[in-house]
C-alpha cells in the first residue's frame, strides 16, 4: 500500500512527515486534488537510490570498457600519482 498525503499536510506537518518518510524508508506520496505530485524520501532511500545509480553507471562504463584494470600494486600506485595531479 502507498503512503500518500496531501499537499495541505505538507504545509502543516511537513516535520512530522519528514521523519516519518525517514522512519519507514519508502517514498510517501504527495497528492493535490487527489493526483499524485511528487514524493517526500528520507536521507537513507535517497542515499541508496543515489548508490544504485552510480553502481548502475560504474557496470555500464565497465562493460562498454571505459574503466581500467589494475593487476598490481605498482599500477595502483603509478596512477595515485597521476591522479594527484589533478587535486
Amino acid at each position: 500500500m502507498l503512503n500518500t498525503v496531501s499537499s495541505r499536510q505538507i504545509q502543516r506537518e511537513y516535520k512530522k512527515i519528514l521523519a516519518r518518510a525517514n522512519k519507514i524508508n519508502q517514498p510517501i506520496i504527495v497528492m493535490s486534488n487527489n493526483q499524485p505530485q511528487g514524493a517526500v524520501i528520507g536521507l537513507d532511500l535517497l542515499e541508496k537510490i543515489q548508490i544504485e545509480i552510480l553502481v548502475k553507471q560504474a557496470l555500464k562504463e565497465s562493460n562498454e570498457g571505459k574503466t581500467k584494470v589494475i593487476s598490481t600494486e605498482e599500477e595502483l600506485i603509478q596512477d595515485l600519482k597521476e591522479l594527484e595531479k589533478y587535486v
